[in-house]
């Protein structure tokens, strides 16, 4: 039996597999520090805080939601 087509196989799917890896998981943005907020805000930027789960959406009241 000639192993070597099934070894190539292997092979480029691991290489594949790698590099999609590399490609779509590794650079995920990490989140910024308090520090990089506070700065961010002191020069004006734009600074992407997330709202608090219990916040009421913008326009609507308990009293609408509710009925």
């Amino acid at each position: 039996m000639v192993w070597e087509p099934f070894l190539l196989a292997i092979g480029f799917g691991l290489s594949v597999s790698a590099g999609i890896y590399f490609a779509i998981l590794w650079p995920q943005v990490e989140p910024l520090d308090d520090d990089e907020l506070a700065a961010l805000d002191a020069q004006g930027g734009p600074v992407d805080e997330p709202e608090p789960a219990d916040a009421e959406p913008a326009g609507e009241t308990k009293a609408d939601a509710v009925s």
